[in-house]
């Protein structure tokens, strides 16, 4: 082998050959190596950054999507159904473009997010364009279930979203290898030819600049996986992790771990009046505030939206728990200064403990998120613990709304009703439709129990259609006796109903169908709708007066109504609450508080109903204080239907029995 070089060297030509062959093949190597480092470098950040913010806008997008779903659905306008299809529109061309721009070039997932989404989508698009079985289009029940599909594939999204850092992270390593492999090939190249020096000494630091932007990004990539960008705390994958090390640590030492979740009061109604750009700014001062009020070993995060968590490793008791929830508090009290403006806000905390309430992160979090929930349920502005019976009420709700859908199918439910005396003659002159509940395993469940989650999931709406049309129904076969010239069927509309769309077409389609006359229904309205800023609340309401419905205003004296409100809303009758009338033989302060009340309502050309009453004493004070009619366990208390068609066949009181042992509601 030796000797055949050596000849090869001899020949003059050949040692020049070799030296060309050598300079023409490093030549190639530093020329491929130069422009791949160059690719990698100007090319994968670009193209990472590029899919990452289009696969971030299309899942914001989403979510914009959902919210609007949730507000046609809450305002059935035909502007609000417009921009949803608007946005589904939109959204349709964005999925078509990250299916045509990554088809073959999918770094970080498009494919996985538009598997999610462009089904949905579609799904959505079908509904909201041609409606589902035999509802329309524009319903509320197509666009609830439009929403709830939107939520799942926006939920899904932000899964995946979660993972695309974690695989921008991956490539980028893979590609740090590559050019560590491209840096051997050029050590190698120096071995075998010095003239190449100079050459190789450029592009190693060329090499040397592509990876430390490569490092850079990587570490840009690795940040915003793990960090909120508003606010550049702890994002709720970074959290959970931390949280997940505190549990584990808390099962190995004496100490506790509290887990704080607050959500801000009203942030929505901030961000929807003054704008989102306000709105980033108050989490930003939110952040802040927090951050600066809890101790150097606790780890605050944003989990997303106005939610924030606080971590407090190592606590000895609840107390230092209540003691920083209690600063935290004070400290988002204080105005926020958002760009020359004022504005004031709080938040509601709940707060778990480990190992106590859970050992695992998904626990915690759903126990304090429902400790928080309790927290707004008490007034807002305040904090509560987690206990054991918040997840039995979690339970005991899911379970009555199930319950709930098939008693409406089972015929389960039925119209209960109360007699209504004018107190000056003491005649009959109304009743009151009253739900009643007959379930198969516990009895009879009053509406104290079923209907705030009714209230809660929206199934109040079918079933308040579904009393007033059993109301009318039962009501019809009454007004052919010889009753009082002014009888008259008292139904309750709850505000869930109005907001979810109940007006006159609703009202007009079921006194078509039942027959009954418009001007002997009477529907009873909270003050809490009077109070309400939606305008078109009280158009509804004047319309139902031009059909020559009456309205009354039910519990009047427990929320927050003024004279103004009286005058502005077409109002007829005010129901006086039954904590009044309960003591108005007791305490001279409540006689005279009904008597002002009565009074104020006769100025204002509207008559009175006192609810609960349960004694001769109370029906003499209240004729005396020229109350009109009343209604209470001392006429009568609520029965079914055929028990009312004796009461109006006789048209006289006929008091039944009233045991003061038994709690006295009208439910």
């Amino acid at each position: 082998m030796r000797v055949l070089i050596n000849k090869l060297l001899m020949r003059p030509a050949i040692p020049f050959t070799l030296v060309l062959l050598l300079l023409v093949g490093t030549s190639s190597v530093i020329f491929y190596v130069e422009r791949t480092l160059s690719e990698i470098e100007e090319a994968l950040p670009i193209t990472l950054s590029k899919q990452e913010r289009d696969i971030r806008v299309l899942v914001t997008d989403m979510g914009t999507l959902v919210q609007s779903i949730g507000i046609a659905r809450t305002n059935q306008a035909p502007g609000n159904f417009s921009i949803v299809l608007r946005q589904i529109d939109e959204m349709q061309q964005h999925l078509e473009v990250i299916r045509e721009s990554y088809r073959f070039n999918d770094v970080l997932g498009a494919s996985a997010i538009h598997a999610k989404l462009n089904p949905a989508i579609f799904d959505i698009n079908i509904w909201l364009t041609e409606g589902l079985y035999n509802f329309e289009p524009t319903s509320a029940q197509i666009l609830k279930i439009a929403e709830m599909r939107a939520k799942e594939a926006h939920t899904e999204a932000e899964i995946l979203l979660l993972q695309v850092g974690k695989t921008a992270i991956d490539v980028l390593t893979a590609q740090a290898d590559r050019i560590d492999g491209f840096r051997n090939i050029m050590i190698l190249t120096l071995a075998v030819l010095t003239i190449m020096t100079v050459g190789l000494v450029m592009l190693g630091f060329r090499l040397q600049q592509s990876v430390l932007a490569l490092k850079d990004s990587e570490e840009q990539i690795r940040y915003r996986a793990n960090y909120d960008s508003l606010t550049d705390l702890p994002n709720r994958l970074n959290f959970i992790e931390h949280l997940s090390e505190a549990v584990s640590r808390s099962r190995r030492s004496p100490g506790h771990t509290a887990l704080m979740f607050i959500d801000l009061d009203r942030f929505k109604t901030i961000n929807d009046t003054l704008g989102h750009d306000f709105g980033d700014e108050l989490i930003k001062q939110v952040a802040i505030r927090i951050s600066e009020v809890i101790r150097e070993t606790d780890v605050v995060s944003r989990l997303g939206g106005d939610e924030f968590t606080v971590l407090l490793p190592d606590m000895t008791d609840e107390i230092h728990a209540s003691i920083i929830a209690k600063n935290i508090l004070a400290s988002l009290a204080e105005p926020f200064n958002l760009f020359g403006h004022e504005v004031y806000s709080s938040a509601s905390i709940g707060i778990t403990i480990s190992p106590d309430d859970g050992e695992d992160a998904n626990t915690l979090l759903k126990n304090a998120d429902m400790a928080m929930y309790e927290a707004k349920d008490q007034g807002r502005n305040t904090f509560r613990f987690f206990t054991s019976q918040m997840t039995d009420r979690a339970r005991h709700f899911l379970e009555l709304d199930k319950d709930m859908r098939r008693a409406l199918s089972q015929n389960e439910l039925e119209v209960y009703f109360q007699p209504i005396y004018e107190l000056r003659k003491h005649s009959l002159i109304g009743v009151e439709a009253l739900l009643r509940w007959q379930h198969p395993k516990r009895g009879l469940i009053l509406p104290a129990e079923f209907i705030p989650v009714a209230e809660e999931t929206g199934l109040i709406e079918e079933i308040g259609l579904w009393v007033l049309r059993r109301a009318c129904i039962e009501g019809l076969a009454w007004l052919d006796q010889d009753l009082h010239p002014s009888f008259y069927l008292a139904v309750n509309i709850s505000m869930r109903q109005f907001k979810g769309g109940f007006d006159r077409r609703q009202m007009q389609q079921i006194l078509q169908e039942t027959g009954f006359p418009a001007d002997k229904l009477l529907l009873e309205i909270t003050e809490s709708l009077l109070m309400d800023e939606d305008i078109r609340i009280k158009d509804v309401l004047a319309e139902f007066r031009r059909m020559g419905i009456r309205l009354a205003v039910d519990d009047f004296g427990t929320g927050y109504s003024a004279l103004s409100y009286l005058r502005e809303f077409p109002v007829n009758t005010l129901k006086i609450d039954r904590s009044f009338i309960h003591d108005i033989g007791a305490s001279s302060n409540h006689r005279r508080l009904v008597e002002a009340i009565i009074t104020m309502a006769h100025g204002l050309d509207l008559m009175t109903i006192a609810e609960g009453v349960e004694t001769s004493e109370q029906d003499a004070l209240l004729s005396e204080l020229h109350c009109d009619m009343g209604q209470g366990f001392f006429y009568c208390k609520p029965v079914n239907v055929d028990n009312i068609k004796h009461l109006t066949t006789n048209k006289k009181p006929r008091l039944v029995l009233f045991d003061p042992a038994k709690k006295s509601t009208k439910t």
